[in-house]
């Protein structure tokens, strides 16, 4: 049918450093350090378990 909306989709990750795709952890900060400085805007950031590299989903996401 047309307009039909897929449920459950995969999202696939893959870190842009090592290039692996199995192996993460996520953590929710509301507030968070940049450079010792206090950002009151909360970021998800997603750990690389294999090359230890810390993605932060803020910075590709649009803010509403």
């Amino acid at each position: 049918m047309k307009g039909e909306i897929m449920v459950m989709a995969k999202l696939h990750l893959i870190c842009g450093n090592c290039g692996c795709n199995d192996m993460w952890e996520w953590k929710h900060n509301p507030e968070f350090f940049d450079d010792d400085e206090l950002i009151d805007d909360e970021n998800v950031f997603l750990f690389c378990r294999n090359c230890a590299t810390i993605h932060s989903l803020n910075d590709n996401a649009k803010k509403n």
